[in-house]
């Protein structure tokens, strides 16, 4: 048996890039992640950071903003050691007597 013959594949749309979609991208760059910028401009994750790198826009979170990774229970903090107690259990330190200087004498 023969087989059908393929189909003709319609080429996906395209949809243009208007400058207020472009404004969006760059007022929520290194803000929000690449995957929520695309879902707010309809769009897929790879043609968003296509275009913010045609436009030469960072799409990198900066590290302030990146939130903590989880963790599974937190740690327990040791208490803080006040500096004073702290003082009391080092042993005192010498301090050497600066040393003198002599004058020039005058002639």
């Amino acid at each position: 048996m023969a087989k059908n013959p393929a189909k003709s594949k319609k080429p996906p749309a395209r949809k243009p890039w208007s400058k207020d979609d472009v404004r969006l991208l760059k007022g929520m760059a290194r803000k929000e992640p690449a995957s929520k910028i695309a879902k707010a401009l309809k769009r897929t994750e790879g043609a968003t950071r296509q275009k913010a790198t045609a436009l030469s826009i960072s799409l990198n979170l900066s590290r302030k903003k990146a939130a903590p990774a989880k963790k599974a229970a937190p740690a327990k903090k040791a208490a803080p050691v006040k500096k004073a107690a702290a003082a009391k259990k080092s042993a005192p330190t010498k301090k050497a007597a600066p040393a003198k200087k002599e004058a020039p004498e005058l002639v």
